[in-house]
């Protein structure tokens, strides 16, 4: 229980703009028309944190590669500046982990 814990507080980014984000990493299955799967990208679910209402919720897609990958029928409502924040702090918080920081 103590792993889970320390693994959820873990998860967690401050944008630009001083906003706090919790996120998840889970696998998600890209499949085709036929439903045959075509990729198997890094699905981040993020909320935000003193949200009191909990509507906000976004799930941004991270191929093995460390591309970041749009998929339509995930189109959300939120701010585009406000995504690219959110790639970009994931992208440094990933980069300063592999360097050991």
């Amino acid at each position: 229980m103590r792993n889970a814990l320390n693994n959820l507080f873990s998860n967690q980014i401050n944008l630009e703009d001083s906003s706090q984000f919790y996120y998840t990493i889970t696998p998600y299955e890209l499949t085709n028309a036929l439903g045959s799967i075509i990729a198997v990208l890094q699905e981040y679910n993020f909320t935000k944190k003193d949200d009191n209402n909990g509507q906000f919720s976004c799930k941004l897609y991270k191929t093995k590669e460390g591309n970041w990958y749009d998929i339509e029928e995930a189109k959300t409502t939120v701010e585009k500046g406000t995504l690219r924040l959110l790639k970009s702090a994931i992208d440094t918080k990933e980069n300063k982990d592999i360097a050991g920081l």
